[in-house]
């Protein structure tokens, strides 16, 4: 009697472990989802709006920086300075890949030069040119569905080109 139920008791547990196993990991993120919002959010123009979708100590790199922009209030900054001279910034994803935790944005970024940009040389008159510009934006994602790490790659002569500020 013993061993039948030491048999049955382990083959409970053993069910229990099985059935349970599943339910203690993280629920996935729904990259699809989250990608998405990041477009929605970036097309629609709010700098404070943008800097929500990364997350507190999230670090960006990007074409043209000196650095690395470090921490919400940095990239808050970023997104103000840009949204200045290119107050009607859209962006267009037709390829968005999903690898691991991090989603990879192909695609261009439409803009017109209406509003001084600021250099370490001091503001920029706008020129009133439009821009149409690929690039490249790696979204790294954190658990929490911010987005951790971003890395965008563009070519800025060839904006500097479509802007009128370079030949």
């Amino acid at each position: 009697m013993k061993a039948k139920f030491s048999v049955f008791l382990l083959a409970g547990v053993l069910l229990v472990m099985v059935s349970t196993q599943g339910h203690a990991e993280k629920a996935k993120l729904d990259l699809k989802k989250i990608g998405d919002k990041i477009v929605k959010t970036m097309n629609g123009g709010d700098p404070v709006a943008i800097t929500n979708l990364y997350a507190q100590d999230a670090v960006m790199i990007q074409s043209g920086e000196p650095g690395p922009v470090r921490g919400h209030a940095a990239i808050l900054t970023f997104y103000q300075d840009f949204l200045r001279p290119f107050p009607d910034s859209k962006v267009e994803f037709p390829s968005i890949f999903f690898s691991g935790d991090t989603i990879i944005f192909e695609g261009v970024s439409h803009a017109t030069f209406t509003g001084p940009m600021a250099t370490p040389e001091g503001d920029v008159a706008p020129t009133g040119k439009g821009v149409n510009l690929r690039l490249v934006f790696l979204a790294k994602i954190s658990p929490d569905g911010l987005i951790a790490e971003d890395r965008t790659y563009f070519d800025t002569l060839d904006l500097m080109k479509q802007l009128g500020l370079s030949k």
